[in-house]
């Protein structure tokens, strides 16, 4: 059994993962729903949030469109998000279709609920939800929910999602990029730059310092910078990594694991 340390983005307690001679674990991920004033609500997996006009619901709706107990989105035993329609007057929209039947929540599907509308969204452990504020859906109307977070500008400008990496915690964001099928380049900003490319969520290339390849990955899994924002569609400059998502990940868990003891 090989061992790597990762990190949760926003615990401060690593977990320890082991990786198989056939498979990796798949890595954490958070979730979110963004409103269109730009509020994040974290979504908490095992549990479920209703919504509506009733003062005791998880995310209360001050909106006349709205029922008391007008939706629920819930967690599933596959480790997704669903969202139902509680018996609302106004019905609950997916991506502009009424839902009939409890629905399955894809990243980037957008609900409305009531007058209210909300996005979907999946983040790597350590992504901060400010950067996904560009993201957030647009509607004539006003969200009367509150008001909203104002989020800082990020270094990160134009990037699909950004935030911050704890010792070891790389690897979990690879995992996630891996796990989502992401294309695109994950930036690594510290004082030296790292990037890391994926093609449908498979590295191909990777820079670090003077080293390419698993090489450079391994490098940056060993002693991360403490930022990272991800681009997406960025093209790799070259392909230095050949082998399989899973290849690849055990091999970097090896040279990590070799690094640590060494």
């Amino acid at each position: 059994m090989l061992r790597v340390i990762v990190g949760r983005g926003g615990d401060r307690q690593s977990l320890q993962r082991s990786c198989s001679a056939t498979s990796c674990p798949a890595m954490p991920a958070d979730y979110y729903l963004i409103s269109a004033a730009r509020r994040a609500h974290r979504l908490r997996p095992g549990r479920g949030y209703v919504f509506g006009r009733d003062p005791a619901a998880d995310i209360r709706l001050d909106d006349t469109l709205a029922s008391r107990r007008h939706a629920e989105v819930r967690w599933r035993d596959d480790e997704s998000w669903e969202v139902a329609d509680l018996g609302s007057r106004n019905g609950v929209m997916r991506n502009g279709e009424r839902i009939t039947t409890t629905t399955p929540l894809a990243d980037g599907d957008q609900i409305q609920i009531g007058g209210q509308v909300f996005r979907y969204h999946l983040l790597p452990p350590g992504g901060d939800p400010a950067s996904l504020s560009a993201q957030a859906p647009q509607i004539s109307e006003v969200e009367t929910m509150g008001p909203g977070l104002t989020f800082a500008d990020m270094a990160g400008q134009g990037a699909a999602f950004t935030g911050a990496l704890s010792e070891g915690s790389l690897m979990d964001v690879v995992q996630f990029l891996h796990t989502t099928r992401r294309s695109g380049r994950l930036d690594l900003l510290g004082s030296a730059l790292g990037s890391v490319w994926v093609d449908q969520g498979v590295p191909v290339h990777a820079s670090f310092k003077d080293a390419t390849g698993v090489d450079a990955l391994a490098d940056l899994a060993v002693d991360p910078p403490p930022r990272f924002a991800f681009h997406a569609g960025a093209t790799p400059e070259m392909i230095s990594i050949l082998s399989s998502a899973q290849g690849t990940l055990m091999e970097v868990a090896r040279m990590v694991d070799e690094a640590r003891r060494g």
